[in-house]
């Protein structure tokens, strides 16, 4: 079944997608091995932050400026993107670090992986969780800020003669429609992901209390909240990177 699900997929984004579909096969294939890369390098005993600032790096490179090419809007999304998750990082390793999400939740604990599996793998949790946290805000950011700039772009194409301004302003009003879908997408994502947890904690009569103060709750939580936090931060200055570079660089 996972070779049909494969297949299917494959024969899809190229019949759909076209030579922009291959490009992004190619771009997913890139980000696939810069993940595998990734885990060889935390398992070797490197610390999980740095490879993961560091592949970060890399799969901003390979999904921006491979996939859409190397000119200004591109550019202009590669460097709010890497400016969001500058700051963003600092404030996930702070307040993540305070947070204790490293470790098996309970939904974890109650399955299969604590009975056959040894979990002494001499490797800092917490900074793991960290990293998966860096990890999957990473690609909604990116989403917003090539939403953010390729609109911009267009408008500055059709109208050259919208000061800097206006162009700032326009980037903010699509910005604000473009963040209603996305904090959505980031909503039924993760609730998706968290559905067994809300039918465990119902099932053995948690309380709301107990429901909040989970380990597996706080894990999904936190990873929707910063996600949001970087999609929100990333549209202003996405907004003013594009306007600034269109109008000053032409």
């Amino acid at each position: 079944m996972i070779l049909i699900l494969a297949a299917i997929f494959f024969v899809l984004i190229l019949l759909i997608g076209g030579e922009r579909g291959a490009m992004s096969l190619i771009a997913l294939c890139g980000n696939i091995i810069v993940f595998i890369a990734m885990i060889l390098l935390m398992s070797s005993g490197i610390w999980p932050v740095l490879v993961t600032i560091a592949g970060s790096l890399f799969i901003n490179g390979i999904t921006l400026l491979y996939q859409n090419g190397r000119n200004k809007k591109t550019i202009a999304a590669v460097i709010s993107v890497a400016c969001v998750m500058l700051v963003l990082f600092v404030g996930v390793f702070l307040i993540g670090s305070r947070m204790h999400l490293n470790g098996l939740n309970e939904i974890e604990l109650k399955g299969d992986l604590s009975m056959y599996y040894s979990f002494n793998i001499h490797i800092d949790m917490n900074m793991v969780c960290i990293s998966l946290i860096i990890i999957g805000l990473l690609g909604a950011v990116m989403d917003t800020a090539v939403a953010i700039s390729s609109a911009i772009y267009e408008v500055h194409v059709n109208n050259p003669s919208l000061s800097k301004k206006m162009l700032f302003r326009s980037g903010i009003t699509m910005g604000r429609d473009v963040l209603a879908t996305t904090l959505n997408t980031l909503y039924f994502a993760y609730i998706g992901e968290a559905l067994m947890l809300f039918l465990y904690l119902q099932k053995y009569n948690y309380s709301v209390v107990q429901m909040i103060n989970s380990k597996a709750f706080l894990q999904d939580f936190s990873c929707i909240m910063f996600s949001a936090i970087g999609c929100l931060i990333v549209i202003p200055l996405s907004a003013y990177v594009s306007s600034t570079m269109f109008k000053d660089w032409d």
